[in-house]
């Protein structure tokens, strides 16, 4: 090797041992990196206020502000100059040697809301859970001096023995830190344990939990010198449960019945203190939906209570005070902040923030813009909030997780929009739906806007098989998750075994709660339409792939809703599915609605029959190939070749409905017999159940044929396969079932029968209405109740003694649902035997 090369080479190894210059460099790059965080963060906070609240803050001339000054609050730990402290009953002197070292501090608003709150205050915390009079503090603030609610509000705490002190002026977060620190420092000692409330905040202790050893001990010392001693923990929190009137109104508070009957809703209202839409939406953070309800007096938590402070951090790290340390167990504090009156309050709010340049006014701002859209209510509807009943005895939450819902019309959709409409509309139960949104379509096609619905992102996955009218939901994502946790269901009933559905499990049972998954669609079927035989797709053996999945996913559930035993068996039998997780939830028919009696002669003649003679082919069904469409259309075009002339004029056909195939439909049907009409719904689709006379339908597909059950209702003679699952839906004499693997030249002489026979095709249609009116939605539903039932029984028992503690819920139970009868299945079964 040359000399020159060595010492290039010795030179850059010199160069490699020394570490200056590149130590100098990756110091340069991090320091770049804080900066820039640092910057990012400060641009997080301040450009939001510039961009979006200074153009939607409005201020309002509702209530009384009495002339209220704004001065802004300091937090250097001097003494705040912004109010003045007033004690009229002189230094606060708790007596320690009454009850346990548990003491209560709150803040009170000099207004008419806090008036009529302030006896259920005092009723909840003094008398109900025995903290001792003396044990209490309360603030009173009023901007002005002599506030005339300000002397009401005395009396009110003078009355119960509660001593006070009042502050004049602006009443901030952190003068109220600030004076919480001051008076509790004064006379109690760092271990007394401190709870924090505001009028408006009801923290629900679980004493079930940790029962009292003795009589004398109160729901609050149990409870926390428990933790103390379990958990070695100095601080709790509780998440707010937001309580709203029944229909949604910022109400006046009254001083009778209990707030729990006055404000029967709870919901989740953080969503709505942020921008419902656009950039800022994804951009801000929401408020805290936490708050520490009791800590001890020598930890130092921040001024908005939300979390330990950092000052608390530094104590412990100079042996001041101990280490800070949460309880496991997170409390449920009740918030009847949503009454008459907020908004204003809210919008004077907004100015003292932006005119004192402090951070987070586009909270307030969020919730009156939100206030606004809706009429000045909180909606009830919007999924977002998780809203549900709240009464002492609490309905069972349905989380409904499902792929098609108000954007698709379908069997499914039409389904769970009855399971949905029965659920809300029930006393004993209640339901949020969580969907995917498809972003092609703008408007929903079904109108159910009175149930709380939950949108999820969608990938359109399905345009792989060339179809573009589906979208597979994503999983549940963080916020989704967040919004579940808060509505708190007791059941997860799972609609369809996608990657939302799949997620959607796996959440369930991380939360410990219990799932019905109900069996719609036999997609294993669908396959040998949209996977060509030796094909690309027909490689990857795609029907055992999804038996597969299906397998999976319906093993994951504690109760399997089927429609029928065919489908159960095949479930068994195929999938491995269990025979004891097996419930039923059959479909039903309205015989009002589907009757014969709406047969209408101006209908018949309107889609080209003049005479009694014309006979009325109906399909009323997706036109997909799934569905059967090209075998209705080849089994009509092979019987319009083969049929007598006289007989083929006899004919008419009727389509209802529209899909990918209806091209291909049009084409092959011959178009002087041939009307189609589209989707109906309502009068328009019952009348044209009524005023035909066969219903033809060759899918081997479905997994209940829910239009073959309202052509029976309707008086039809029914043409279809006899595979499975028509086996068990038409019984002997109740339709005109022809070979399952039949072709078209099977259903042509089907239809030919038929078309010859009247009195076989009445007939048929007299055992077909018997057939139809033994299915009712009541007893439908009664089943699937009962399903739900079985799930909550099954999930008690296997629900562990320490999830029972632990749990974020755990000091309450999930009642019983009380089923309207539990004769649904025994009907299924009688139905079965006489198919048989």
């Amino acid at each position: 090797v040359p000399l020159e090369k060595i010492k290039i080479k010795k030179s850059q190894d010199e160069r490699f041992r020394c570490p200056g210059p590149f130590v100098s460099a990756r110091w340069n790059r991090l320091f770049v990196l804080l900066a820039i965080i640092c910057v990012a963060m400060l641009l997080r906070q301040i450009v939001p206020a510039q961009l979006i609240i200074q153009p939607t803050r409005w201020i309002r001339n509702e209530g009384d502000s009495n002339g209220e000054k704004i001065e802004c609050p300091r937090w250097d730990g001097s003494p705040i100059r912004e109010g003045t402290i007033r004690e009229p009953m002189g230094p606060w002197q708790p007596d320690r040697k009454i009850g346990p070292p548990v003491y209560l501090y709150a803040v009170v608003a000099s207004t008419t809301e806090a008036l009529a709150t302030i006896s259920h205050f005092l009723k909840y915390y003094i008398n109900d859970l025995g903290i001792p009079a003396s044990h209490a503090l309360v603030t009173v603030q009023a901007p002005i001096e002599n506030h005339p609610i300000l002397g009401q509000i005395a009396q009110v705490l003078q009355t119960h023995g509660i001593h006070r002190d009042e502050w004049i002026g602006t009443f901030s977060s952190a003068t109220k830190a600030w004076h919480r620190e001051q008076a509790a420092d004064k006379v109690l000692d760092p271990n007394d344990w401190l709870i924090v409330a505001d009028v408006d905040e009801f923290h629900q202790f679980p004493s079930i939990i940790y029962p009292s050893s003795s009589k004398n001990n109160n729901v609050y010392n149990t409870f926390l010198h428990e933790i103390e001693k379990n958990d070695q923990a100095n601080y709790v929190f509780s998440r707010w449960e937001d309580r709203v009137s029944a229909d949604g109104t910022l109400t006046h508070v009254l001083s009778t019945p209990s707030l729990e009957e006055q404000f029967p809703m709870r919901c989740s209202m953080t969503e709505w203190t942020k921008p419902s839409s656009g950039f800022w939406h994804y951009i801000l953070p929401r408020a805290e939906n936490t708050k520490i309800a009791a800590h001890k007096v020598g930890l130092r938590i921040h001024r908005s209570a939300h979390k330990v402070a950092w000052r608390a951090i530094w104590r412990w790290l100079f042996g001041i005070y101990t280490k800070p340390k949460a309880a496991h167990i997170q409390l449920i504090s009740q918030h009847y902040k949503w009454v008459n009156g907020l908004a204003p309050y809210l919008d004077r709010r907004v100015k003292a923030y932006d005119t004192c340049g402090m951070l987070w006014s586009y909270e307030s701002a969020s919730i009156n813009t939100h206030l606004e859209a809706h009429g000045g209510k909180i909606c009830l509807k919007c999924g977002e909030l998780a809203c549900a009943s709240a009464t002492p005895k609490t309905k069972i939450r349905i989380a409904v997780i499902t792929s098609v819902w108000d954007e698709h019309i379908d069997g499914v959709s039409i389904t769970m929009n009855r399971v949905a409409r029965f659920l809300t509309s029930s006393s004993q139960l209640e339901c949020l739906v969580v969907t995917p949104h498809d972003p092609n379509i703008q408007k929903p096609i079904i109108d159910m806007s009175d149930v709380p619905k939950l949108s999820s992102s969608s990938l359109p996955i399905f345009a792989l098989v060339g179809r573009n009218d589906y979208v597979v939901g994503l999983p549940l994502d963080s916020n989704q998750k967040r919004i579940l946790d808060a509505y708190d269901p007791n059941v997860y009933h799972l609609v369809s075994p996608d990657s939302l559905g799949y997620s959607a499990q796996r959440y369930a049972r991380k939360t410990g709660k219990c799932i019905v998954c109900s069996y719609h669609t036999q997609l294993d079927r669908y396959v040998r339409f949209y996977a060509t035989k030796h094909g690309f797709l027909d490689k990857f053996k795609p029907r055992i792939l999804i038996q597969k999945l299906f397998s999976d996913f319906y093993a994951g559930c504690d109760v399997v809703a089927v429609p029928n035993h065919a489908i159960a068996d095949k479930l068994v039998a195929k999938m491995n599915i269990p025979r004891e997780k097996i419930g039923f939830f059959p479909r039903g028919v309205n015989t009002t609605n589907y009757n014969p009696n709406r047969r209408n002669q101006t209908w018949r003649a309107s889609v080209g029959c003049h005479s009694n003679d014309n006979v009325v082919v109906l399909w009323a069904a997706r036109l997909v190939k799934e569905k059967g469409a090209h075998l209705f259309a080849d089994s009509l075009a092979h019987f319009f070749k083969t049929a007598s002339k006289q007989i083929a004029d006899r004919i008419r056909i009727v389509v209802v409905g529209d899909g990918p195939e209806r091209v291909s439909m049009v084409t092959a049907l011959p178009k002087s017999h041939t009307t189609f009409l589209l989707h109906l719904s309502g009068l328009n689709l019952w009348t044209a159940y009524a005023s035909s006379d066969i219903y033809f339908f060759p899918s081997h597909t479905e997994a209940f044929p829910n239009t073959l059950l309202e052509a029976q209702a309707s008086g039809l003679a029914v043409l279809a396969p006899a595979y499975s699952v028509n086996r068990d839906l038409v019984p002997k004499n109740a339709g005109y079932l022809v070979d399952e693997h039949a072709g078209p030249i099977d259903f042509a002489r089907g239809l030919l029968d038929l078309i010859q026979n009247e009195e076989q095709r009445k007939q048929i249609a007299k055992e077909a209405i018997k057939v139809a009116r033994a299915r009712t939605w009541t007893a439908a539903f009664s089943s699937l109740t009962e399903c739900y039932d079985r799930c909550l029984k099954l999930n008690k028992e296997k629900a562990s003694p320490e999830r029972i503690k632990k749990g974020p819920y755990s000091n309450t139970s999930s009642p019983r649902i009380m089923n309207i009868s539990t004769k649904a299945n025994r009907a299924h079964l009688s139905l079965r035997r006489r198919s048989s």
